[in-house]
């Protein structure tokens, strides 16, 4: 409710500035004035279930009128990439004497691509009956496959495009399991940018697990700043940490996208320094395995 209000008292003093500048200041009339519309927000995403998915976005208006009102979209086809079968926009009323109404996105989990993701972009052009002013009329929403998932289900070994397989062709393979605390632990991050002979070229001598925190419900992936590897280049050894952002890219098919941030001696390596990309890991679970608590919770690499 606080939301609303704050939205409708923005729309209301921005009515206010529109007849400010005359002499004698003016009443807002919000049965006759000008009306002004926006969206809520700016964007918005929609995880798809098999059952499928939908989500609400509220347009606010400064006027009010004594019958619904049909809401105006248009769809923004150059910033659109979902295909008219993943999406149905319905609703799109502000109801009478309401200053607020919704429109309902609902998403087909079977038309959704099964990685990645589709977005629907729309343009709010105006309010049945009136000559609106549009003050925020773009919307986009991200529609991505979503299954109901428990974390055991990404223990296993996960492979695919590892950072810098843009510039070397690099593969990633990763293992992960759960920890005694049920925690979910991941070993091999970014170990093929670090001893791949092309460009680092170090040997590591020594590694342990890092933890991933991954948000079941909305797919969010982090790792917080912890001791990685060690390795050994010209008779130096090196001390190297993690920390990653990332998500789950599909929690169907299980795959993972992360942006590992390497740390040696404290400092950042900033791979656009070498020229390269940001790095990046994009892998999907090959195999699945039991978790055996008693396993894992350190490893070294001769």
């Amino acid at each position: 409710m606080k939301n609303k209000i704050f939205k409708l008292s923005t729309l209301v003093l921005l009515a206010v500035a529109f007849v400010g500048c005359e002499e004698d200041p003016l009443i807002y009339d919000v049965n006759n004035g000008q009306t002004l519309a926006e969206f809520s927000s700016s964007s918005g995403s929609i995880p798809v279930a098999e059952e499928g998915g939908s989500t609400t976005v509220e347009v606010a208006v400064s006027t009010r009128s004594s019958s619904d009102r049909s809401i105006e979209v248009e769809i923004d086809e150059e910033n659109t990439t979902a295909t008219p079968d993943q999406y149905e926009i319905s609703n799109l009323v502000i109801p009478a004497n309401s200053f607020v109404g919704t429109i309902t996105i609902t998403a087909d989990f079977d038309a959704i691509p099964e990685t990645g993701s589709s977005v629907l972009a729309l343009d709010l052009v105006g309010i049945e009956g009136s000559d609106a002013s549009i003050t925020l009329g773009e919307y986009e929403v991200e529609m991505f496959r979503w299954c109901t998932t428990t974390l055991d289900e990404y223990v296993g070994t996960w492979s695919g495009p590892g950072s810098w397989s843009e510039h070397y062709g690099y593969q990633t393979e990763v293992e992960t399991f759960l920890n005694d605390n049920g925690e979910l632990m991941m070993t091999g991050l970014a170990h093929q940018w670090l001893e791949g002979p092309e460009f680092w070229g170090e040997q590591i001598i020594d590694s342990a697990p890092v933890k991933v925190d991954v948000n079941l419900e909305t797919g969010e992936l982090s790792i917080a700043e912890q001791y990685h590897v060690t390795t050994l280049y010209d008779g130096d050894e090196y001390e190297y940490t993690v920390s990653a952002t990332g998500a789950v890219l599909n929690s169907c098919e299980k795959v993972l996208q992360i942006f590992p941030v390497l740390k040696v001696g404290g400092d950042v390596i900033n791979p656009a320094a070498y020229g390269g990309v940001k790095f990046k890991e994009t892998i999907t679970l090959d195999t699945v395995e039991s978790n055996d608590p008693g396993e894992g919770d350190g490893s070294s690499e001769e």
